[in-house]
């Protein structure tokens, strides 16, 4: 008995040992700040998706930025997905039909191009953006040249809504009182007329967000457990590998379940 008794401490000590540089090793999950400049003239960019040329350690890394918080309006409506997409975007912004949304999606990546005509600092862990294309790209925050963030200047001019993954700011600020902060701004955007709520009908908000909800809801009943989300229907995930910012993406998923 007291042969076993001495093994627990020893197994104990071994397992700690084994699993120190796993606990020293510094967090995948920590924002990387790299400066960079925008490649222009891609037809299938986006206001809130584009190419970039990050500059990383002094050799030139080219990748497709997603922007954390934000979704802008489609510039085109191709397949069913996309069509889905436009529709709840148009119903969000209490739009009359999808070509409104389109051209303010048009206006947005007009937008982000000319805001992104000067270097610009990108955060990002690193992390996979799925999405409907099967282009690689990840999540990112992006300071503009005049210390500006992108998403809050497409949001406050109507060119955006707050929506999709977040994760704690470059300063620190928690994600929850970030996106906070983008609804206020969506919301003086939406007072003022600016971008999409130009076109906005008040009266019919309330009406279409609801169909969107009860649709988006009928759609989840179709999967067991409703874990399923229209922005990875493409492109499956593996539960047992998939980052925070790719479980966070299904429906039902927030924070402490990822």
């Amino acid at each position: 008995m007291a042969k076993k008794n001495i093994y627990k401490p020893l197994v104990l000590m071994t397992l700690m040992l084994l699993l120190q540089p796993l606990f020293s090793a510094p967090s995948s999950n920590e924002l990387v700040s790299y400066p960079a400049v925008m490649q222009k003239n891609q037809a299938w960019a986006d206001g809130d998706s584009f190419l970039v040329v990050l500059d990383d350690k002094g050799k030139e890394r080219v990748e497709t930025i997603r922007l954390y918080y934000v979704d802008c309006p489609e510039t085109v409506a191709n397949g069913d997905s996309g069509k889905r997409r436009v529709r709840t975007q148009y119903r969000y912004f209490g739009l009359e039909k999808g070509v409104d949304a389109i051209l303010v999606g048009k206006q947005a990546k007009a937008r982000s191009e000319d805001l992104l005509a000067k270097p610009f600092v990108v955060h990002t862990t690193g992390a996979r953006a799925m999405g409907r294309s099967k282009k690689p790209r990840i999540y990112g925050m992006v300071t503009l040249s005049d210390g500006r963030d992108l998403a809050a200047v497409l949001v406050q001019e109507g060119l955006a809504r707050v929506y999709g993954v977040k994760k704690t700011r470059p300063d620190g600020t928690r994600s929850s009182e970030y996106e906070q902060y983008l609804k206020d701004l969506e919301l003086g955007a939406a007072v003022l007329k600016k971008g999409a709520w130009a076109k906005s009908n008040p009266a019919r908000v309330v009406e279409l967000r609801a169909r969107e909800r009860a649709e988006a809801k009928a759609l989840d009943d179709v999967v067991e457990g409703g874990l399923f989300s229209s922005l990875t229907e493409e492109d499956p995930i593996n539960l047992n590998t998939a980052t925070l910012e790719a479980l966070k993406q299904l429906r039902g998923v927030g924070d402490v379940m990822a």
